[in-house]
């Protein structure tokens, strides 16, 4: 009986967070013209009752309604709606955090620069690559990038975008194999199964996210006007924090359901037992959202 009264007020806590959200924005909080705050929490609290653990607990069972209340609040100042695939609600213990999936970051960043369009390549062993820096502005620029349709079939060992910059201008922004495959060993999922079955699309989607994560993480407040003036740990927790230990939750299933062309990997047979091998940190993100 207190298991369900205690998500009974989890899930008012979608309630809550909106509140909050309409006292900002009487006070002079903007939130992006194409974003409905009530419509994204809403969905998002629909898709949170059926988020579980890595041990398949329900997320509003094992959750305290604070990390729930500032998970949603965090996904509605960045403007995003988890049931549009544009974020994850993770559980890690009993603590629920929110992470900005391949497509919100882009969502974001296209809300500051609407022009922009996010063509990413990867270079192929074989391929012709060559750019330059320019010694005015330090800023990288693509001389030529020629691929043989034979090269498709090599082994990646780079990729590049375009990204913008606050001057309307572009600027390349280039990652190795090295740096990509660095970015993948840090994730929790350690057979990158899905990295290696669809290594051309997860090199894609890393050199994105990771240019993407450069612009917002030097652009000054690309969604909200005052988002710094509010602190969300003013919400208070109503039924008590027990301060559970934290736990990495497996990210291979978002790594799956945020595949650009939701391809779905053949089916494995179950790994032989192993000795448990070394969990990364507490609150450490998926490789895809590092930079």
């Amino acid at each position: 009986m207190e298991e369900n009264k205690a998500v009974q007020v989890k899930k008012d806590v979608g309630t809550q967070v909106l509140d909050r959200v309409n006292q900002l924005c009487e006070a002079g909080f903007v939130l992006p013209a194409d974003y409905s705050a009530t419509n994204a929490v809403k969905a998002s609290m629909l898709v949170l009752q059926e988020t579980v653990d890595k041990n398949k607990k329900p997320a509003l069972e094992v959750c305290t309604p604070v990390s729930v209340q500032k998970s949603l609040f965090s996904m509605v100042v960045q403007g995003l709606d988890v049931s549009r695939g544009q974020g994850f609600f993770i559980v890690r213990g009993d603590k629920l955090t929110f992470m900005p999936s391949y497509f919100g970051n882009m969502l974001q960043v296209r809300r500051f620069y609407p022009k922009w369009t996010p063509i990413a390549h990867t270079i192929r062993e074989g391929d012709e690559f060559e750019y330059s820096i320019d010694p005015g502005t330090g800023k990288m620029r693509l001389e030529k990038h020629v691929q043989k349709l034979e090269n498709l079939d090599k082994d990646f060992i780079g990729a590049y975008i375009y990204i913008p910059c606050a001057d309307g201008t572009q600027e390349l922004y280039v990652m190795t194999k090295k740096q990509i495959m660095t970015a993948w060993s840090q994730s929790s999922n350690t057979q990158l199964t899905v990295h290696k079955k669809f290594d051309e699309k997860m090199a894609l989607r890393t050199v994105i996210n990771s240019g993407c994560r450069k612009v917002l993480n030097s652009t000054p407040n690309p969604v909200g006007s005052n988002v710094e003036d509010d602190d969300p740990n003013n919400f208070t927790d109503p039924v008590g924090d027990n301060g559970g230990e934290y736990t990495d939750f497996e990210e291979v299933q978002t790594s799956v359901n945020d595949n650009p062309d939701n391809a779905q990997p053949a089916p494995e047979a179950a790994p032989a037992p192993a000795a448990p091998a070394a969990q990364p940190a507490a609150g450490e993100v998926p490789e895809e959202y590092k930079i």
